[in-house]
């Protein structure tokens, strides 16, 4: 924890006292502590203060407005003596330690980091930008009001895309290409002129492996800086694609420090639940899953498959089971999400959130997670290249939902459940789609066996055809019904199957579970029903 008063612009404008946070007071108060603090050491007159909040608009009780905004300022700081605001030459001047501002700290680490890689000391100068990247926290001066913030948010935001940009160039150097790859496309997305990432995004997708791709970011950017700007793209990035094309292209040699440094090693995601003990039934869909995912890998495509059949038939547990046994198959990671596309009192979850997750799980840190859902879909895409992963989307409310969140290359394979027929995922994408129905008599039986043994369901057969017959053959129905009778062992099935009786007031409340929401078959019915259309 730093000592004294902090104060952090890169992001909205705080105060910090010993680490807490404290007010630092209405927009334009901010806006005002803004002014000093990116004058910090200079005295700041009155007028320019008026200016820098309001500009060309500024009230005629503007100057008394800014008195009582410095006023409150003083207040806060309590008069200390590292961090105080005087009136000097007609101005107000702050005094600040200089290690007290989060932008000075930012930019003294990024200056280390380029005396490191002046050195040939690409792993430090990687480490020291990923630091100073990190002290972000949004954009700069959020929320501040006036003139003079708009002007400084342009500024302190080229800043960050050059440290993002010198980051980025490091990892290529180091021969990082595919990771390097994913992040560069994402901050292409947001910043789409930008030439020198453009250049960086081809060098590495060069080295990946994905010239042809290289060469279609050339000449998209190309096209972009001509239609918006009227410009060619500059001699740099011409010499780049002409490298490209004719094979003649010299990848950064990395340097001997390289050797001394931390490797960079893929996180291998497992979020795969547990499986059931054993499945009952399925063999059919079972084959059919594994097919797919034998004939994509043996192809060039990308396996999807969509499970689908209505509320309590078991689409979580077989996927969950298929997955288990194709994770051999998919040996750089499984990702699993549940997307609430029905559940009891859930929103459907946001796709970019999701993405978030998974580029969490493989390896993305914070301060490089691209804000929009494209842009995270892109990284996604590019970081699942040359792998084969397993993505299982569990209860996705629809295509639109899941389309973000699908491999985009070859290898790969993702397996969807949901209530809803994706009819255009299946479309778009020629997605296998699977509907499980509910389990025959005998699977049923067996299913009961399995849960309360096999000794007990044979003495009374009767009783268990009678709780088979009132479940619907559904396996989340009959898990209900066998956990109360493994719970009262001493029951006879008789007595329990008399508990199951038409004439029961809301059929569907012997199928309730209090502990665990997912496994209410009464909510997850109803959810179905009330998405219906009327």
């Amino acid at each position: 924890m730093r000592a004294g008063i902090q104060f952090s612009v890169l992001g909205p404008v705080r105060l910090l006292r010993q680490g807490v946070e404290e007010v630092a007071g209405q927009p334009r108060q901010c806006a005002v502590l803004a002014s000093l603090l990116l004058r910090a050491g200079r005295p700041v007159n009155l007028s320019t203060l008026v200016d820098d909040v309001w500009g060309d608009e500024a009230p005629p009780s503007a100057v008394g407005s800014v008195r009582t905004y410095v006023y409150r300022l003083r207040q806060s700081l309590g008069g200390l003596s590292d961090s105080c605001v005087r009136l000097i030459d007609g101005g107000y001047l702050l005094h600040i330690r200089p290690e007290a501002l989060d932008l000075n700290r930012f930019k003294e680490t990024a200056a280390k980091a380029r005396e490191a890689r002046s050195g040939g000391d690409l792993t430090l100068a990687a480490d020291l930008l990923s630091e100073s990247l990190g002290m972000w926290n949004g954009v700069a001066l959020a929320g501040v009001p006036g003139p003079f913030a708009e002007t400084q948010r342009g500024v302190l935001g080229e800043l960050r895309l050059a440290c993002a940009e010198e980051q980025l160039a490091c990892e290529v150097e180091r021969g990082n290409y595919a990771e390097a790859a994913a992040e560069l496309s994402a901050l292409l997305v947001e910043h789409p002129l930008r030439e020198r990432v453009c250049g960086l995004l081809m060098t590495a997708l060069y080295g990946a492996g994905r010239q042809s791709e290289a060469l279609t970011i050339y000449h998209t950017t190309s096209h972009l800086l001509r239609q918006r700007l009227g410009v060619n793209p500059s001699p740099e990035l011409q010499q780049v694609h002409e490298r490209i094309l004719s094979g003649r292209f010299q990848l950064p040699r990395t340097s001997h420090r390289l050797a001394e440094g931390r490797a960079v090693s893929a996180q291998v995601p497992a979020q795969l639940p547990a499986a059931l003990p054993a499945l009952v039934g399925r063999e059919k869909e079972q084959g059919q899953v594994e097919r797919l995912a034998e004939d994509a890998q043996a192809s060039s495509s990308v396996a999807i498959c969509v499970v689908g059949g209505m509320a309590g038939v078991g689409k979580t547990a077989f996927a969950t089971a298929a997955g288990h046994r194709l994770a051999e198959r998919f040996p750089d990671g499984q990702l699993f999400a549940d997307l609430h596309g029905a559940g009891p009192g859930l929103e459907p979850r946001d796709p970019g959130e999701v993405l978030a997750g998974f580029l969490h799980s493989l390896g993305v840190r914070p301060e490089a997670m691209p804000p929009s859902t494209q842009a995270r879909g892109l990284m996604f895409r590019g970081l699942l290249a040359k792998r084969r992963m397993l993505v299982v989307l569990d209860n996705a409310a629809g295509t639109d939902q899941v389309k973000d969140l699908l491999p985009g290359s070859a290898g790969s394979m993702a397996l969807i459940t949901s209530r809803m027929q994706l009819h255009a995922l299946v479309a778009a994408y020629q997605a296998l789609p699977l509907t499980l129905l509910p389990l025959s008599q005998d699977e049923a039986r067996s299913f009961l066996a399995r849960r309360l043994g096999a000794a007990r369901t044979a003495a009374e057969p009767e009783a268990v055809d009678r709780i088979i017959a009132f479940a619907g053959c559904l396996p989340l129905a009959l898990a209900n019904i066998a956990a109360r009778a493994a719970y009262r062992p001493q029951m006879h099935l008789t007595s329990l199957a008399d508990e199951y009786t038409p004439s029961t007031d809301n059929i569907l409340d012997a199928f309730a579970s209090d502990e665990d929401p997912t496994l209410d078959v009464r909510t997850s019915i109803a959810r179905s029903y009330h998405r219906l259309d009327p």
